[in-house]
């Protein structure tokens, strides 16, 4: 097609048409970005009722941060014509995939059907059902990661109908419309569960559940035809999954499962004896061990993007790493349903079951516990470890006491020696990691110490300062062979977390309140120049060769591309909520990023400078960090208080390792041997044996 302009957005390609409207690819000229850009049909200008349903909807759709669910850039009308700018996904529909393929192995149609119903889970949480629940409204990456789109359309639970044509435009597909659909009831989340059930009975048998092209066939079929059998259908079908599709598609919502994970997890385990015949790269189901219920939930709860929607957070401010946190936040609610157990898992994991024990000790009478009061008296009980995968997981090794509010933690390039920024005490504290003991503590005068790095050779320290008045702003300069303080460089207002460039001769330090890099010269210990940047610039990381280096700007929800040399922003890349930590794979390929207000972690491919997964992890997580050998990345969850460990190749949750109070930062020894967390609420270092992972 010939190129047309559309408001802000030139239009390229026809991606796909359908009742709801046409889907292009096209050009965002305001951020120079391709996206999916879907047009809803004419008919619905002028009808002020959808119109105001649409963009509540829309709203409430943007705002969900299930990895599955579509990325809505953003939505609203151009010239009268309804839009929605969403994520360009290089892969194909369903629908196609069974076109092109044939049916899908059981395995690996079950794989793709729970990850959709991870998506609906999400939106009915948020009140949301579907609606629309068909094979071309899911997108399948070249690795089986999915992606549901059109949530746009969807209507609040509890709402009964409207006319199912509208001049053509129908809202839903007949073919997988729920039996309540097509009466004056209320529809809830269950309509989505029996559109999930038909959706794998065609992903198993690439037909459609009832035949008929005309609204009359399909309607009788739907309300009053029993259910397909997929079994009768493919040889390969284990009978176990008719059952399955037979509940789903229940002609009363009572019958059928309670939620979509619900029906994906009787789906997984109908299908538990097979033997894959898909290899499935990108996230494979989970298997949870057991255990007493955690203290408090540790599942993601969607935020909404303050940024892209004009909003603040529920104080008007967002907090961040140096703000402590309530000394007991209130819990949130998992959004998920639980996950049934694969028991053929079960029984090998089992034997792996953790009991956080003593195992090390750390000095002349200094034992480590795994759980130490933040009085020092008995040991408080922690929550379970929840293992996620059958994988090594760190264990924890122990604790050792760091002095008052130790925020960040930062272990030297030789790794025997780990530097901690205690806030309160206005001090930073010195543990040798070979003798497992405090061999220093160097008062920083004029303000709390925040941050600490270190110069590539580890010879010096950078000490990121500043006062609860914001009056004192500068990086102190630490000789770590003396531990003398030899420097005193102000920059802007609430210097955050800096990094050298890799020749050690300057640094980049993020300065939150002005919105700028301030480059110190560490020949000369002076700013030799200062980088506007987006608001609120929390970290720098260098890029493995040097030649970029990336902020995670807070309130601007973006992460920024520079170039060290010239200042320039190469790009800016939209991430979630309140980015607050950033750090680059050891190989160069990822940047990861937490969200501080959406609970997750962006993963950036450095070559395209886009977001190639999103991953949930706990709450408010404040700082994140790879292994040396870049196989996984930990986060420390400050509300959920759990270090969250992850796949880095296939962007799965492995563990989630209680850490008592407050795990403000993490820090990972060279050789991998060791992870360090600050526990910011009971003065302590948690020690994680990661040698095994």
């Amino acid at each position: 097609m010939i190129p047309r302009q559309f408001g802000p957005y030139e239009l390229q390609d026809l991606l796909g048409t359908g009742g709801m409207g046409e889907v292009f690819r096209a050009h965002d000229t305001r951020r120079d970005r391709q996206v999916a850009l879907k047009l809803l049909p004419e008919v619905f200008t002028g009808d002020g009722e959808y119109t105001r349903r649409f963009e509540r909807e829309s709203y409430v759709a943007a705002r969900l941060r299930e990895p599955h669910v579509i990325p809505i850039h953003d939505f609203g009308e151009i010239d009268g014509r309804l839009y929605i700018d969403m994520r360009l996904v290089d892969g194909r529909d369903i629908g196609v995939m069974l076109a092109q393929d044939g049916a899908l192995p059981p395995q690996r149609a079950v794989h793709l059907i729970g990850q959709i119903a991870e998506a609906l889970d999400a939106a009915h949480a948020d009140g949301l059902v579907h609606r629309d629940v068909k094979p071309s409204n899911v997108l399948v990456t070249a690795s089986d990661f999915v992606y549901v789109v059109d949530f746009g359309i969807a209507r609040s639970i509890g709402t009964a109908r409207t006319s199912l044509t509208m001049t053509g435009a129908t809202v839903g597909t007949l073919d997988y419309m729920a039996p309540e659909r097509f009466t004056n009831q209320p529809v809830d989340s269950r309509a989505d569960v029996y559109s999930l059930a038909c959706l794998l009975y065609e992903c198993l048998t690439a037909r459609r559940p009832f035949a008929g092209d005309d609204l009359p066939a399909l309607m009788y079929a739907h309300l009053f035809t029993d259910a397909p059998v997929p079994s009768a259908t493919s040889a390969s079908v284990p009978p176990g999954l008719d059952a399955v599709v037979a509940k789903g598609m229940a002609k009363d919502p009572a019958d059928r499962y309670d939620s979509a994970g619900a029906f994906a997890a009787a789906a997984r385990a109908a299908t538990s004896g097979l033997t894959a015949t898909h290899d499935l790269a990108d996230s494979r189901p989970t298997v949870r061990v057991p255990t007493a219920p955690a203290p408090r939930p540790v599942e993601p709860v969607r935020m909404l993007p303050v940024a892209s929607l004009g909003l603040a957070s529920a104080d008007g401010r967002h907090r961040s790493s140096e703000q402590l946190p309530d000394p007991a936040p209130p819990a949130r609610a998992s959004r998920r349903s639980p996950l049934l157990i694969a028991m053929s898992v079960l029984v090998v994991l089992s034997l792996a079951a953790l009991v956080l024990t003593v195992v090390r000790t750390f000095g002349p009478g200094q034992t480590a516990t795994a759980a130490p009061t933040t009085t020092g008296g008995p040991v408080a009980e922690t929550g379970p470890l929840e293992i996620l995968s059958a994988v090594a997981i760190p264990t924890v090794a122990g604790t050792f006491p760091a002095g008052d509010t130790p925020g960040y933690a930062h272990v030297t390039p030789n790794a025997r020696t780990l530097y901690i920024c205690n806030r309160n005490a206005g001090v930073v504290t010195v543990f040798d990691t070979t003798i497992n003991g405090i061999v220093a503590t160097i008062p920083v005068p004029a303000g709390p110490p925040r941050f600490v790095s270190f110069s590539p050779d580890g010879s010096e320290a950078y000490i990121s300062v500043y006062n609860d008045e914001f009056t004192e702003n500068f990086v102190s300069v630490l000789d770590t062979a003396t531990n003398e303080i030899t420097a005193t460089v102000p920059v802007g207002k609430r210097p955050f977390a800096s990094s050298t460039n890799p020749d050690g001769s300057l640094l980049f330090v993020p300065s939150h309140d002005d919105g700028r890099v301030d480059v110190i010269d560490l020949a000369t210990d002076t700013v030799a120049r200062e980088i506007p940047v987006a608001r609120n610039p929390h970290w720098v990381a260098f890029g493995r060769d040097g030649s970029t280096f990336y902020t995670a700007n807070h309130e601007s929800n973006v992460v920024s591309v520079i170039e060290p040399d010239t200042g320039r922003i190469i790009t800016e890349i939209p991430v979630g909520t309140s980015p607050h930590s950033t750090t680059v794979s050891p190989d160069g390929t990822r940047v990861a990023v937490v969200n501080y207000d959406s609970d997750e972690v962006s993963v950036i491919d450095t070559a395209t400078n886009t977001v190639v997964g999103t991953v949930p992890v706990g709450q408010s997580p404040q700082d994140i960090a790879y292994s040396p050998d870049g196989r996984f990345f930990y986060t420390t969850d400050i509300e959920s208080d759990i270090v969250t460990v992850v796949n880095a190749a296939t962007l799965a949750v492995t563990a989630r390792i209680p850490a008592v109070d407050g795990p403000s930062s993490v820090t990972v020894a060279p050789d991998g041997s060791r992870a360090y967390v600050s526990l910011l609420n009971t003065g302590q270092i948690m020690v994680l044996d990661t040698a095994a992972t």
